[in-house]
């Protein structure tokens, strides 16, 4: 990741908490004294007025670092424009946002207090954090995540269906009048027919995936286990490969890498819940699938296991080990060599 490489003590820190319909930013130095506030709505006109008020702030552009939590769509228009001029921009974890409310005096949540939490893990963990760039909101990416993100609705839909269908049937073989039959009959037809549609647009999905995936991530499903849809999710859920400068840093956004806890001569690693959930969940069940198709990832499970590791923790260190191998197979755009 490109980092900031200026006087960090002399830098202007933004932290800005976004949200569908208004954006509120805070600024602060390094020493975390506040230099002003801001709040503005997240349309053209707003986000002009914002990029007009961050030169009273800070009139050098190299010198100031921008925080944006999260990850979500809301903040794509704002961090176009932002991009135009600016280019330390990082993406904060919510996580990071919550620890910093809990280590303060006061608990409660308000856009101000989260924009001032944004931009003190902005001054404490610049070097964890991944750099967003012009890839980040390139076409590809930005399709791929609403694809998957609409991927995985409607499999959610769909497990819910399947739910609700189980239930019918079993209330129709248990009922005993033919017009609460015929009811539960006419519910259950449109129940089916709805479940049919929705594998009918996961299918359109995974079509409409293929493109994409041709321009960047598509060499991952030489992976054997490897699906079109599990390749675009791992894709959408980094954001794109470019965003690491090397392994750690996508392991350690993926939240794999344990954190060491120590006291005295006694260190442990304990599992961190910091990290993308949802490229941990990703790589959770990559390493799953390579398990069973890869003879070399059981190879290295078992051995795990062996050296007197759970399954647990065993599985944890194949996450890690697979994640490594998809960072490569990523960064170098070649297929899957094991």
């Amino acid at each position: 990741m490109n980092q900031f490489t200026g006087n960090i003590n002399t830098a202007t820190f933004i932290g800005i908490d976004a949200h569908p319909t208004e954006h509120t930013a805070l600024a602060m130095n390094r020493f975390e004294d506040q230099k002003g506030i801001f709040r503005f709505e997240n349309t053209k006109e707003g986000i002009h007025q914002f990029l007009s008020w961050l030169p009273t702030i800070d009139k050098d552009q190299q010198n100031v670092i921008i925080g944006v939590e999260g990850g979500g769509n809301t903040r794509h228009a704002l961090i176009a424009h932002l991009l135009c001029t600016y280019q330390h921009i990082y993406e904060v974890n919510p996580l990071y946002t919550k620890q910093r409310r809990t280590f303060g005096t006061r608990r409660d949540k308000s856009d101000p207090r989260d924009a001032k939490a944004i931009a003190e893990v902005v001054t404490r963990k610049l070097t964890e954090l991944p750099r967003i760039t012009a890839h980040d909101l390139s076409t590809t990416i930005l399709s791929l995540k609403k694809i998957v993100w609409f991927y995985e609705e409607e499999t959610v839909h769909g497990t819910a269906i399947q739910n609700q269908l189980h239930q019918l049937k079993r209330e129709y073989l248990l009922s005993i009048t033919p017009e609460e039959k015929a009811v539960l009959n006419l519910i259950i037809k449109q129940k089916e027919h709805e479940f049919k549609q929705t594998k009918k647009r996961k299918r359109m999905c995974e079509k409409q995936l293929l493109p994409l995936l041709a321009q960047q991530g598509g060499n991952l499903t030489s992976m054997k286990g490897i699906s079109t849809i599990l390749a675009a999710k791992i894709v959408a859920h980094s954001g794109g490969i470019e965003r690491f400068h090397n392994y750690n840093g996508f392991i350690r956004y993926a939240g794999i890498a344990p954190q060491e806890k120590s006291s005295g001569k006694t260190k442990r690693h304990m599992r961190t819940k910091t990290g993308n959930r949802n490229l941990n969940t990703t790589l959770y069940l990559t390493a799953l699938i390579q398990i069973r198709w890869n003879p070399k990832a059981k190879e290295y499970f078992e051995k795990k296991l062996k050296e007197g590791k759970t399954k647990k923790h065993a599985l944890k260190c194949l996450m890690k080990r697979t994640a490594c191998i998809v960072y490569g197979i990523l960064k170098s755009g070649e297929n899957y060599r094991g």
